[in-house]
């Protein structure tokens, strides 16, 4: 396997961001295997998790290897088409933006859809949204699945324990996230260890909620304020809940079940046992696509939130029926 090729992308919709983030942005490309930019291949863009590097080449632990390297693999045995893997760098000052274009963190939507633009110029693609999937897991398969909702860019949606259901993956964090406030000093004092440490899985639980509240802020904000509570009280803020709400999947989806039933494949796959409940509203969220006849294929599995790369491979092998040869690297460019 080589080495990825990563552009350097100047992103017009990232430049004055509100957060001051930095608007050249890294793009990591895998190629597949026999990439010789002669053959058009498809192209799989990968979104990270929430606070994960905009990588699929390290790996997550000492065993195994990269994600990268597992799909690439399976491409060599044919489990799964060959087809770039695209990483586009959407990360935030608090750790991610969502996908989505916010008023509090930026237009990271808009910069998704010039990655697309950016790969299509530099690589022998399959152009249009037939050869295009996105997918990724958790905060990825939810930036996946909105991409899927609100845009005709992708043909393909595969989301892995994407974040659906808020009632199930969110509010249940909240008391330990107000918690790791307090015994931070305040949300000022947490956000000054982003730099220090530690960085253990309360405070990542607590940033991730933070971020949250900036991602689905629809106008300029404070991280204290973009939470669904007072951090100080505990007073619940429901109108600062209604907006978080009206970026969940499970209820974004009946004003955009048709865009979603035009898609060539979706797919959706998540732990038994998610360890931030991510597997009711992901249960909640297949319900809802079938109560509105929109095709697609479900799939729970043994395990949790973490250590779910393996399935990854098993799920993108579906691509076979949707591209076929044609749109695998039999075309001449």
């Amino acid at each position: 396997m080589t080495e990825p090729v990563v552009l350097d992308h100047d992103s017009a919709c990232l430049r004055g961001n509100p957060l001051g983030d930095p608007h050249r942005r890294p793009v990591e490309v895998h190629l597949p295997p026999g990439y010789d930019g002669t053959r058009r291949h498809p192209v799989v863009y990968w979104l990270p998790g929430f606070g994960a590097h905009p990588s699929l080449g390290n790996r997550a632990l000492t065993f195994g290897t990269s994600v990268a390297a597992r799909l690439h693999r399976a491409m060599t045995d044919g489990r799964i088409p060959p087809a770039l893997l695209v990483v586009p760098d959407c990360t935030t000052a608090y750790g991610g933006s969502q996908y989505l274009d916010s008023a509090a963190s930026g237009r990271y939507a808009g910069h998704l859809a010039e990655v697309v633009t950016e790969v299509d110029r530099h690589f022998a693609t399959v152009p249009g949204p037939g050869g295009r999937a996105v997918a990724g897991k958790s905060s990825g398969g939810y930036g996946a699945l909105v991409a899927g909702m609100t845009t005709t860019l992708f043909g393909s949606v595969l989301a892995f324990a994407p974040d659906a259901g808020f009632e199930h993956c969110y509010l249940p964090l909240l008391p330990g996230a107000l918690d790791t406030v307090r015994a931070a000093g305040g949300v000022e004092a947490l956000l000054a260890r982003r730099d220090t440490g530690p960085h253990d899985v309360p405070f990542m639980v607590a940033m991730s909620l933070i971020a949250m509240g900036m991602c689905y802020a629809d106008t300029p904000t404070t991280p204290r304020d973009a939470l669904p509570c007072d951090p100080d009280t505990g007073a619940f803020r429901d109108q600062v809940w209604q907006r978080w709400l009206r970026h969940d999947p499970v209820r974004m989806l009946p004003a955009h079940a048709g865009r979603l039933a035009a898609l060539r494949l979706l797919h959706l796959g998540v732990g038994e046992r998610d360890d931030y409940g991510m597997h009711w509203g992901v249960r909640a969220l297949h319900t809802a696509l079938d109560t509105h006849h929109v095709p697609h294929t479900y799939r729970e599995y043994e395990g949790g939130h973490h250590g779910i790369e393996h399935v990854f491979t098993e799920a993108l092998a579906q691509l076979w029926r949707v591209w076929g040869e044609t749109e695998t690297g039999a075309c001449a460019a």
